[in-house]
């Protein structure tokens, strides 16, 4: 299965999101996400996503 990490367009901070998901709610703020208009940082394995939202949320405090 894919995933994407994409940014919050509200609070700035990433969250992984099922590929094939065409919504997902930001866990930090509650704002619905359209993933298809969201910023996307990664896509692949939930590993490599998972990594890239903790690098994104590091550098963004």
């Amino acid at each position: 299965m894919k995933y994407v990490a994409v940014v919050c367009p509200r609070c700035g901070r990433a969250s992984a999101a099922r590929a094939d998901a065409k919504k997902h709610q930001c866990p930090y703020c509650g704002t619905l996400i359209n993933i298809e208009k969201a910023a996307v940082i990664a896509v692949g394995s939930a590993k490599a996503v998972r990594e890239a939202v903790v690098r994104h949320n590091t550098q963004a405090t």
